[in-house]
């Protein structure tokens, strides 16, 4: 499922420049939420600030992002936060009222959401549902360049 374009915390956004979020020194995580969470609330400020009513298969899943790459972006100009596509599946149950995926640090902060579909989607158990982070990475800093 393609991701749409992550939105970062407002809280997020602060942590970065104050530097009280790290994204080298933790695990950067991703976790499946339903459709009834506050995922897409901007003042949330940490990963367990986020709801995820009782759930089963995927929902429950929390997986460390691999590959995360900070590059250049569109131009030099540009420095994006990317990583590879995460894998979650449904292994013991059925996930069912999917729709959001938050990025937080490990036991931490929260960084950003994407909304995955247009409404909740289940997935059965024993299938995947592949995140696949969008084609600008998780976010991207520009600005401060004559």
């Amino acid at each position: 499922m393609a991701a749409a374009a992550w939105k970062v915390y407002n809280e997020g956004k602060k942590y970065l420049l104050t530097a009280d979020l790290d994204l080298n020194g933790g695990a950067v995580m991703m976790g499946i939420f339903k459709a009834s969470s506050n995922a897409s609330t901007f003042t949330l400020s940490t990963g367990a600030s986020v709801t995820i009513p009782a759930s089963a298969g995927i929902l429950s899943q929390k997986k460390t992002l691999g590959s995360v790459t900070v590059t250049a972006g569109a131009s030099a100009k540009v420095i994006r936060f990317d990583c590879a596509d995460v894998v979650f599946t449904a292994s013991s149950a059925s996930a069912f009222s999917a729709l959001y995926a938050v990025i937080y640090v490990s036991g931490g902060k929260a960084l950003a959401w994407s909304k995955l579909s247009t409404s909740g989607f289940s997935v059965t158990a024993g299938n995947t549902l592949t995140v696949a982070i969008n084609a600008s990475g998780i976010f991207e800093l520009t600005g401060g360049v004559s």
